[in-house]
């Protein structure tokens, strides 16, 4: 009997503890924001810091059940500047010895995972070192699930979508070419 309790409690303690985790996916880069960044040919571009108000996020919770967040721990903020650096190095415009560096933070990131109303939402501030900056908010709409698992899967598989959507309202908006003037 007491080893049967035993067990018990510490098969309810790992599954307590253990907890699932849904981690977004390594990003992948878009042709398309390649393509607009290649079309501004003979700027190179540095990265600086890409914070996020000292919040430190690197997971949301989904449906207060399931952690959904970057696969090593890293914010989504660094998550964010390693997908920009790879889209910029790929269009051959990364420089980290470059005279414009870019900095960005992350002001606020929401995830929704409601049935009919499923959406990640980035606001961002992206400063140059020329002194130009601008403001964007970038959302990303996806299909969800009456099943948490299932909408808490599609939250994380459509994660590289949103940040592809956000480099892209990025880059393709008219004061981008300010940023990236010495």
């Amino acid at each position: 009997m007491k080893r049967t309790t035993i067990a018990a409690l510490a098969v309810t303690t790992a599954l307590m503890m253990g907890g699932c985790a849904n981690k977004v996916h390594e990003y992948t880069p878009s042709a398309e924001n390649i393509l607009i960044l290649q079309s501004l040919k003979g700027s190179k571009i540095a990265l600086g810091d890409f914070t996020d108000s000292g919040r430190n996020e690197s997971t949301l919770m989904c449906r207060l059940s399931t952690p959904v967040g970057t696969a090593s721990g890293e914010t989504f903020a660094e998550y964010i500047r390693r997908a920009f650096k790879k889209e910029l190095v790929i269009a051959g415009l990364f420089d980290p010895n470059a005279p414009v560096r870019l900095e960005m933070n992350l002001d606020d990131i929401y995830g929704s995972t409601m049935f009919g109303n499923a959406y990640w939402e980035f606001k961002v501030t992206l400063k140059s070192s020329n002194g130009k900056q601008i403001h964007k908010t970038v959302r990303y709409d996806y299909d969800s699930s009456y099943l948490a698992t299932s909408a808490c899967s599609e939250m994380q598989r459509s994660f590289v979508l949103a940040v592809q959507k956000l480099i892209h309202e990025i880059v393709s908006d008219p004061r981008f070419k300010d940023l990236v003037r010495p």
